[in-house]
């Protein structure tokens, strides 16, 4: 962490060729990765401000906290809404705006403005500050025209510290902002101790000029958002799991810097289920998916398996107790998410959940496995957000759910020992399922699955509930957004990946897991589950089992394995090796710089890696005699909807091929299904050392197939993910 004084801001400044209309209170400081913290003499003589990360930003969330600021009046502000806390003294506002000077809280995204005031006593009149401006404004009070704001107001505990987590938004989520790797940022941390004379010290004034005086700012540095690439020729399409779009995303531009063969690749996250389509049927060269093709399916292309990331399902959660702090720990068992993925709590007017708790927060089996937590009450029916696309995180959840007995029988009708039953709209729900289904007309309204896994992790980031409430004035249809929740009386959870979670700096609950333990979604709970991962006869990792599995396995980790055609030639082919080269190179190094593997992403087990070069073995081989497919009887490649048996599979280990067939000089392919020895790799790659795991799996030497491992091979990773998510335009 970097330390900014007041002495120094100034030539740290002038040395970035930035500026700053200082005031003898404002105090600025620099951007750097490991964060940044800096004195704050306009909040106190020793305050100071504290930020986790100041560079190498992207759309992610950072930790912002304080101490030796003046104590609020009240330990949590009592807002919500559009309403403000007009009795609670010295609160804290925290903003993202544009510039590394900002003028005034007119330059911060979302900024309500200060409506000034008139003159009193000895106190002359202050004008108005605008909410926030930007260019094409047409209506002075559309001060959010990106959707949601996501400033945060709090109180000051009585020792004088403070914290919130903010989500950074770049030009993709706020256009009007435009933060990105050529536009300077900032946070502001703006105290209210009011005027000379004492008044005016309340949330509802935060915007006025004698708050604005003692901000202390923090530039940001964000990370390229465009590519730095030039398209050309045929790129290599890539497409599938979003939960790994966070490590592509980051991979992209290291891997167009590389000096040597740069290969120019599209990706789009999709859907899993959408993507087995489309590299079966040959609409895209290589498909990311958790779960193999159906065993039936007769691909254009043969194709082989090559795990390149690792995730995880996550409920991850924002939550502050009765005092306002947040809550850090959480465990849910199966039967509990059901009740939440099935709208079974209790709300008015809908008889299929009557005589239930109103909210999760309510139910006695909930704060039976949470105690010691002053949980808030939670809003009738407190809906948890879900994904509205056909995903495997969805049916690795509801496969999950599925397997436990007592959740199993709880879906079937029977109540859990406290009473409380299925939404009856639900009652019978056969899983897993690979979309959430919507079966309860009378919660339509506010029980609505979000559209991109991405988003659902921003709306939980900002804890904003989706849907809306549909009333009619005069025959007119008034439609009501429900407000995001403030920070100290958030109480939102909702069902993303690890890696998200990890980006957004939220909270995920232990999920309780076969053995009968709960387990976290952390560095050893993901590397647990990695070590029972198998390989099946096709070379796919199979499913998790979710039976006899290891007490500290968490139950919801998702391989994603890159799915590739083995008959590519020429430049097709080197485009596909040299994206599983990075991939499995420099991009499982683990670390927060472009190129490398971000926090939620295990590093691949040894026995994965394997598998990863075998398959590239195969596309080194080349197009190879079809051999008739015989699966082994019992495997299965992607389970139907309502089915719930895992694939048929071998240990994560090279074996030999079955009785009676000859192996294919290629590797794995799904044709022919049998594993062989890794074939030798062309001259032009140049080995590179194993990266250091973080998974706690024991590494194993892997002889010739570290041959395959290019410290920096050329790939480009290009996003077609859409620019302004529609959650926040609409």
């Amino acid at each position: 962490m970097l330390r900014i004084t007041s002495s120094a801001h100034l030539r740290l400044l002038g040395a970035l060729g930035l500026t700053a209309a200082v005031l003898p209170w404002v105090n600025t400081a620099t951007a750097t990765a490991a964060g940044a913290s800096v004195d704050a003499p306009g909040a106190g003589l020793a305050a100071t401000v504290t930020v986790s990360k100041a560079a190498n930003l992207g759309n992610e969330a950072v930790t912002v906290s304080w101490t030796g600021f003046t104590p609020s009046s009240a330990h949590q502000l009592q807002n919500g809404g559009d309403s403000y806390d007009t009795s609670t003294r010295n609160p804290v506002r925290v903003y993202e705006c544009r510039g590394s000077a900002p003028v005034s809280s007119s330059d911060c995204y979302g900024s309500p403005g200060f409506r000034g005031t008139p003159a009193s006593g000895t106190e002359p009149a202050v004008p108005a500050v605008p909410g926030f401006t930007y260019p094409g404004q047409t209506d002075p009070f559309a001060n959010q025209p990106d959707g949601p704001a996501n400033w945060q107001d709090v109180a000051t505990s009585p020792d004088g510290s403070g914290q919130v987590t903010l989500q950074l938004f770049t030009r993709r989520e706020a256009p009007s902002l435009g933060c990105d790797q050529s536009r300077v940022c900032s946070i502001v941390v703006v105290p209210n101790y009011g005027r000379a004379s004492g008044a005016g010290a309340v949330e509802d004034q935060l915007d006025g000029p004698w708050a604005w005086d003692r901000r202390t700012v923090v530039p940001l540095q964000f990370l390229p958002l465009d590519d730095t690439c030039q398209l050309g020729g045929s790129p290599l399409t890539i497409e599938g799991s979003p939960s790994a779009a966070r490590a592509l995303a980051s991979w992209r531009g290291a891997a167009c810097t590389t000096a040597t063969a740069p290969v120019t690749v599209d990706y789009t996250a999709i859907g899993e289920p959408q993507a087995r389509e489309d590299v079966a049927s040959g609409l895209s060269d290589v498909g990311l998916v958790t779960r193999p093709l159906e065993v039936d399916a007769r691909p254009a292309h043969p194709l082989a398996y090559a795990p390149v990331a690792l995730s995880a399902v996550a409920i991850a959660f924002q939550v502050d107790d009765l005092t306002g702090r947040p809550v850090e720990h959480m465990n849910l068992n199966p039967r509990l998410v059901a009740k939440l993925i099935t709208a079974s709590y209790r709300v008015a007017d809908d008889n299929r959940v009557a005589g239930n708790p109103t909210s999760v927060f309510r139910d006695p089996e909930f704060r039976g496995l949470n105690p010691g937590v002053a949980w808030p009450g939670g809003s009738p029916g407190n809906h948890v957000l879900l994904l509205g696309d056909l995903s495997d995180t969805t049916w690795a959840l509801t496969r999950w759910i599925d397997a436990d007995p007592t959740a199993r029988a709880f879906l079937d009708g029977k109540p859990d020992p406290y009473g409380m039953h299925v939404n009856l709209a639900y009652k019978g729900l056969k899983l897993p399922v690979s979309t959430f289904p919507l079966l309860d007309e009378a919660q339509q309204d506010s029980f609505q699955p979000v559209q991109g896994l991405d988003h659902v992790s921003r709306q939980l980031s900002l804890s904003q509930f989706p849907g809306a409430i549909t009333t009619y004035e005069d025959g007119v249809a008034v439609v009501t957004k429900p407000s995001r929740q403030p920070t100290g009386r958030r109480e939102t959870l909702g069902i993303i990946d690890t890696a998200d979670a990890a980006a957004f700096r939220i909270p995920t609950a232990s999920l309780l897991n076969p053995a009968g333990r709960y387990a976290a979604a952390d560095s050893a709970g993901l590397a647990a589950a990695a070590g029972r991962l198998t390989v099946d006869v096709r070379g796919s990792v199979a499913p998790l089992t979710l039976t006899a599995l290891d007490p500290a396995a968490y139950p919801l980790l998702l391989p994603v394995q890159a799915v590739v055609p083995t008959d590519r030639t020429g430049a097709s082919r080197e485009s596909v090796l040299r994206f599983l080269d990075y991939a499995l190179g420099a991009g499982q190094v683990p670390g927060d710089s472009l190129g490398q593997l971000p926090d939620g992403y295990p590093a691949l087990p040894a026995a994965l890696r394997t598998q990863a070069l075998k398959a590239r073995g195969a596309v080194v081989a080349g197009p190879q005699p079809a051999v008739a497919a015989h699966p082994t009887p019992g495997a299965t490649g992607t389970a139907s909807p309502t089915a719930n048996a895992s694939p048929t599979a071998t240990a994560a280990t090279p074996t030999s091929p079955r009785s009676g067939q000859t192996p294919s000089p290629g590797g794995l392919s799904l044709l022919s299904g049998d594993p062989t020895p890794t074939p030798v790799l062309p001259p032009r790659l140049v080995s590179a050392p194993e990266p250091a795991s973080s998974s706690g799996v024991v590494p194993v030497v892997l002889l010739a197939g570290l041959g395959a491992l290019v410290a920096g091979p050329a790939a480009v990773l290009l996003t077609r993910r859409a620019r302004t998510p529609p959650w926040l335009t609409s």
